[in-house]
């Protein structure tokens, strides 16, 4: 016979138990698949702190890159299930193996596990940095308006472009314009930059220059479009997908998507793949009319070039922004530049 619940102390206080394993596994399992960018976020946090805020304390720069990295994951598992993904990383994305609604859950959970650490373990590494106490209060609701207000960002710019990708009626007969597209990229995959600049604007002992948003907005802009465009004619991107024109397949009006739309003819491919089939299966079973699409906007719309100059005009705009600040020395020859090179190398 069981023995006698005690239920008195069950219900004592308020519990924060250690998280079961079976709920945490989506997450798990996608924090185990290597990175196909070599830790991008990682090398952009260190790259503007080398070049503007001189943090020496590398576990506060590791806690930082910790708590970025668990919101971005999170993000990626509730995105895969947007966007109906089946491949992450070149393995099967995380919902397809433990199922939707605990992949949800999870990465729900996970985004309160960021802002948690954020909370309860960043402060603790002001006092080591700056002389003087600390009013913990008002420093732990500045770290988390930070992160609430980049999550209410995130989920603005994934809205519309989800939105955009599944209104077809509408968007036919109104089209987004491009800068509406980069601002909504700007919320959307700016934030994980953004969040970067302002923590280490917080714990900074020396940074006086002056803000750093709209270098972190313009890089956020560059990776997106960086992406659309390797998205469709990098074959590795088709390696890690299982098939070419992932973007295409989705129905999603990514950068050069979106300009082929507004300066193509209504006979093209792509009116065809977007309009005529409506969904991602349909458009996966005819591969030949995705070729068809990526060579029209190779050849006759132009959308591929036109999505490559513009990363390399903004590589240039975000130089000269690092270039032209009068309060560094040497930006030039700076981490940063070189990573922002090689990005832009496409």
């Amino acid at each position: 016979m069981d023995s006698k619940i005690d239920i008195n102390s069950l219900i004592e206080g308020c519990h924060n138990d250690e998280i079961p394993k079976c709920i945490s596994e989506p997450y798990d399992y996608l924090e185990g698949i290597p990175s196909n960018n070599n830790n991008i976020r990682a090398t952009f946090l260190n790259a503007f702190n080398d070049l503007y805020y001189q943090i020496e304390d590398h576990k506060l720069l590791d806690k930082i890159g910790e708590i970025i990295s668990i919101f971005h994951n999170s993000s990626l598992l509730i995105d895969d299930i947007e966007d109906d993904s089946s491949f992450r990383r070149g393995l099967p994305t995380a919902h397809t193996l433990y199922g939707t609604p605990l992949t949800i859950n999870c990465g729900n959970l996970m985004y309160f596990i960021a802002l948690q650490k954020a909370q309860n373990e960043l402060p603790m590494y002001y006092n080591k940095i700056h002389d003087g106490d600390v009013d913990v209060k008002s420093l732990t609701y500045q770290i988390s308006q930070i992160l609430v207000d980049e999550m209410l960002n995130l989920h603005h710019g994934q809205g519309l472009d989800i939105y955009w990708r599944d209104s077809g009626d509408y968007i036919q007969n109104h089209l987004p314009e491009i800068d509406e597209y980069l601002k909504m990229v700007m919320n959307k995959t700016g934030g994980l930059f953004r969040l970067s600049v302002k923590l280490l604007e917080v714990f900074s002992p020396t940074f006086k220059s002056t803000s750093v948003i709209p270098l972190a907005n313009l890089l956020g802009i560059i990776y997106q479009i960086r992406d659309d465009y390797l998205n469709l004619v990098d074959p590795n991107y088709s390696h890690m997908k299982g098939y070419t024109g992932e973007d295409l397949i989705e129905g999603k009006l990514s950068l050069p998507i979106l300009h082929c739309l507004r300066t193509g003819s209504v006979n093209s491919p792509i009116y065809r793949i977007l309009y005529e089939l409506k969904d991602s299966e349909e458009r996966k079973a005819n591969p030949q009319l995705i070729e068809d699409c990526i060579d029209f906007m190779k050849n006759k719309s132009k959308s591929l070039e036109f999505t490559r100059n513009l990363i390399h005009d903004y590589h240039e705009n975000a130089k000269l922004m690092i270039i032209n600040n009068s309060t560094l020395s040497n930006p030039e020859d700076s981490m940063l530049c070189k990573v922002i090179d090689r990005l832009c190398n496409v």
